[in-house]
Parts: C-alpha cells; structure tokens; sequence
C-alpha cells in the first residue's frame, strides 16, 4: 500500500522538476525542497476512494439510461456480463481522468508554492528545511500531513458524501491502509530526548505560523479540488461515450 504514496510523490517530484530552470534559485528553491519533505499520499487515496464512487456512480446511471434508449428490457443490469464489461471499460477511463485532473497533484503545485512564496521569507523556509529535515521535525511532518488527511476525511464524512458500493473495496482498503500507517508512524514518545525541540518549534512563532498555514490552506485546496472534479464526473463521461456500444450489441445478440 506504501507503493501508492511513493508513486504519488515521484510523479510529484517529476512535475517540479519541469519547472524552468529560473525557478531554481533563491526562495522559488527552497520552496520546492519543503513541499518536497510533504507526503499528501493518504489525502489523495481519500480523495480516490470518493471520487471512484462518484464515477462510478454516473458511470451506471449513463448505462442504464443507455439501455433505456436501446430498449434492452430488465436484463440490462449491473449483474450482466456485457454491463459489468461496459463498466469496467468505463470506470477505467473515467479513474485516467482522475489520476490526471487530482491524484498526480500537478495541478497542487503552483497553488502550494504561491501560498508559501505569500507567507514565508526565504529566511523561515529555510529554517523550515533545516527543522523538517532532522529526526524529530520530520515526525511533525507527518503530524501535519496526518492532520490535513483527517480533515479531509472528516470533510467527505459529515457531509454525508461517503458511501459504501460495490466496486470501490480496492480503494477503501488502500485508503485505509494508508490511514492507519500514517497514524502509526506519526507518533513519538513524549519522554524522547529531542523532544525538547519538537516543543520549542511547535510553540515558536515561525513553528506556529506552519503548522496552521499548512493545515488550514492546504486543507481548503485540497477539498476544493476534489469537489470540482466529483462535480465534473457526468461531463467527464460525455467524453468516453459511445465507447459502451460494443457492449451492448454483444447484449443484443444473446439469446432470449
């Protein structure tokens, strides 16, 4: 389940390095090195799982109006082969355009850069870098990720978005695998010996300022994000149709 996370921030990591070679000095570097020390792997595998369902949710609703128009008769249903094979070749199209539109985060980037370029100095990403990168600063890290994913969830959960369908097991394991992980790995014992910085920095006025910059905006585009593309699914689908016909010709032709 780790693979996911990883895949996730290589394709990350490959879309700042596409980034003109201008935007390598100064504070635009270190920008880019602190949100490289971010892994959002969990937020995206939530924002999957949701956005799985509402494709294929629309993904149903296109086939069984299809079957409507073609006067296929009841068996036209999701426990038919010919339905369950247009639907996978569906569902498969629709999860591309979600990889491309939200999972690879390429879109996150420029909004990421321009919130921190907007309230840190070049002198506190720096700080930021050198904290974040020992030990005890990366363990708040992961507190900071772990919390933007919580909210997320939580977002997706008392709005009532959530459901449980079949066909998105995959997706609800992963993300809660990934969850869970990051839950186990974000804790520390508060008796360590470096402790003592981890509560410096979290009390600090610069350490203070990250935790609810971070927290609070990223939060915000990332749920704003995964709502525009949920949105999208019923345009995303006119796009792929015409697709299914194969399969419901091969419906048509089997015996009454």
């Amino acid at each position: 389940m780790r693979l996911v996370s990883l895949s996730v921030f290589a394709v990350f990591m490959a879309a700042m390095a596409c980034l003109p070679a201008s935007a390598e000095d100064g504070e635009a570097k270190g920008i880019q090195d602190l949100i490289a020390l971010h892994d959002l792997g969990t937020s995206v595998a939530i924002g999957n799982y949701y956005l799985k369902q509402e494709s294929l949710v629309s993904v149903r609703s296109y086939l069984a109006r299809r079957g409507r128009d073609e006067n296929l008769g009841d068996g036209w249903n999701d426990a038919n082969p010919w339905w369950r094979q247009a639907e996978e070749s569906l569902l498969e199209r629709m999860m591309q355009n979600v990889h491309a539109e939200f999972s690879n985060l390429e879109w996150l980037q420029p909004q990421w850069a321009d919130l921190y370029a907007d309230v840190f100095s070049e002198e506190e990403i720096e700080a930021l870098i050198a904290h974040f990168s020992t030990d005890i600063g990366a363990k708040q890290l992961q507190i900071i990720d772990h919390t933007v994913s919580t909210h997320v969830m939580m977002t997706l959960s008392f709005s009532g978005k959530l459901e449980t369908l079949p066909g998105i097991e995959e997706e609800r394991n992963t993300m809660q695998s990934l969850w869970n992980g990051e839950d186990e790995r974000m804790r520390f014992s508060i008796q360590g010996a470096d402790n003592a910085d981890a509560q410096a920095f979290a009390l600090s006025p610069l350490g203070k300022k990250y935790f609810t910059t971070v927290i609070l905006n990223l939060t915000g585009i990332v749920n704003r994000r995964i709502g525009q593309v949920a949105v999208q699914r019923p345009a995303a689908l006119v796009r792929f149709g015409g697709t299914e016909q194969p399969f419901l010709e091969g419906f048509k032709r089997e015996p009454a």
